[in-house]
């Protein structure tokens, strides 16, 4: 299993727009754009992080991969998405996280998480939303 961050842009994909189309237990479809190099495929059961950069950043959910072919991802959120889409993750332990995974290229559309970052970035988001 390996986990990867989507990232959107309101350019391309807007935060309303997404909040309307993507539910947690409904599947979704949506394209990528540049897939960066790493050292795993996506594959079915992939965790992926879905991350918005510009206006309003932060992580809007998680979802469950279910495949990947032309240029495509299907996936189906997972709870808390529906809580984060309204009120998305960000502040500086999750910026640094985010940073530290897509490098020195900040642009593109998916980058393989490694596996000390899902777990930092997984207890980032459990203490934050659960802290309530």
């Amino acid at each position: 299993m390996a986990y990867w961050l989507y990232q959107m842009s309101n350019d391309i994909w807007s935060t309303n727009k997404y909040r309307t189309e993507v539910w947690e237990g409904n599947n979704t479809t949506w394209p990528v754009g540049r897939l960066s190099p790493g050292g795993s495929q996506l594959h079915a059961g992939d965790t992926i992080v879905l991350f918005y950069t510009g206006n309003d950043p932060g992580i809007y959910g998680w979802a469950v991969l279910f495949r990947y072919e032309d240029k495509e991802i299907y996936f189906r959120p997972s709870p808390p998405s529906d809580y984060l889409k309204m009120n998305p993750l960000w502040n500086d332990q999750i910026k640094s996280i985010i940073d530290q995974i897509r490098g020195r290229v900040k642009r593109g559309t998916m980058w393989e998480i490694d596996v000390n970052l899902m777990k930092n970035l997984r207890e980032r988001i459990t203490q934050d939303i659960y802290k309530l």
